[in-house]
C-alpha cells in the first residue's frame, strides 16, 4: 500500500512549529507598527514646529507679534493652517485624526533664541499665555 499525505504526528508538529513562529513573529511586527507610528508622530510635530518657527521668523517685527525676553505666546494651529504654514490636512499618525485646529503652539523667546512647544496630549504646558490673533 502506498503511503499519500501526512501522518498526524507531522501535521501536530508542524502546526506547533508554526505557532510558536507565530508568538515570536505577531509581537515583533506590531512593535515595530508602533515604534513606526511614533517616528511619523514626532515628524509631524516637527513640521508642525517647524511651520511656527517660519511663522515667527517672517512676523518678528510685526507688532502683534511682539514677544519680551523670557515670555511666551501661543498661536494656534488652525491659525498656522489659515496663513498657510501648515498642510490643512496634517494628521497625527498614532489616533488616525487630523489635529485639532485649537492645538496651540507654545512660542518661547529666550534671550532673542525662540523655542517651539506643541501642547497636545503628550505635552502638557501652561496655555495662560496671550494667543496670537485672538
Amino acid at each position: 500500500m502506498k503511503k499519500n499525505g501526512f501522518t498526524l504526528v507531522e501535521l501536530l508538529g508542524v502546526v506547533a512549529i508554526l505557532a510558536m513562529l507565530g508568538l515570536i513573529i505577531v509581537p515583533t511586527i506590531n512593535k515595530v507598527l508602533s515604534d513606526n507610528k511614533n517616528e511619523l508622530y514626532e515628524v509631524q510635530i516637527r513640521n508642525i514646529k517647524s511651520g511656527a518657527s517660519n511663522f515667527v521668523s517672517e512676523n518678528i517685527f510685526s507688532e502683534d507679534l511682539n514677544i519680551p525676553n523670557n515670555s511666551s505666546i501661543g498661536i494656534k494651529l488652525g491659525k498656522l493652517k489659515e496663513l498657510g504654514y501648515i498642510d490643512n490636512d496634517i494628521t497625527n499618525p498614532v489616533t488616525k485624526n487630523k489635529f485639532s485646529d485649537d492645538l496651540i503652539i507654545l512660542i518661547t523667546n529666550n534671550d532673542n533664541a525662540y523655542s517651539y512647544t506643541v501642547c497636545d496630549e503628550r505635552v502638557n504646558c501652561d496655555t495662560n499665555v496671550r494667543v496670537y490673533g485672538e
